[in-house]
């Protein structure tokens, strides 16, 4: 029995010295957009998303200041997105795009759009997410639905069921090609 404890107590220390440091997470910047109609349980919920995927322990990226300018995209606030919205947040992130910044992106939080997941009891809202590429890079993964009472309502399952639908959608703007955006003819 001593010789049993003995060689589970090598292992244990050989295993521990063995492992090696985590890896560095991803640093990226995320500036963050609010269209009108977003209500604010809805963008504090994407906010509190965001904090996790973020969490110095757990989270997938290390969330940095942004380096650019912001007060650009203000101004996209008033487009919607099936039409000027895109350009608009495209535009404005080439245009203030800094050489040597680390990666940055944008995400959109909104309550309008089509492909609504109607399975929800109560309200949901949608996240859009653009990096600076000339388009998306995955449509689908960068235009996701998310629902504000995941947390509170059935648990952890549907709080990790939005964390990895806007981790996603951000990994998908951050690979990107960078390319300049053109307006969509109407």
């Amino acid at each position: 029995m001593t010789d049993l404890i003995a060689v589970l107590a090598a292992l244990t220390l050989s295993s521990g010295a063995s492992q090696s440091p985590p890896a560095p997470r991803p640093e990226t910047a995320v500036i963050v957009v609010t269209l009108d109609e977003a209500r604010q349980a809805q963008i504090r919920h994407g906010r509190d998303l965001l904090r996790a995927l973020g969490d110095e322990r757990f989270g997938s990226w290390r969330f940095v200041e942004p380096t650019l300018a912001t007060d650009g995209f203000a101004s996209c606030e008033d487009d919607r997105p099936e039409h000027d919205l895109d350009f608009c947040v495209r535009l404005n992130l080439n245009r203030a795009w800094v050489e040597g910044a680390a990666p940055h992106m944008v995400v959109v939080f909104t309550d309008e759009g089509p492909n609504r997941p109607d399975t929800w009891k109560g309200p949901g809202m949608r996240a859009l997410c653009y990096g600076r590429g000339a388009e998306a890079a995955d449509a689908t993964a960068q235009d996701v639905w998310l629902w504000p009472g995941s947390a509170r309502m059935h648990g952890v399952n549907d709080w990790e069921a939005d964390k990895v639908a806007l981790a996603g959608c951000i990994a998908a703007a951050l690979s990107e090609t960078p390319g300049t955006p053109r307006p969509k003819s109407r």
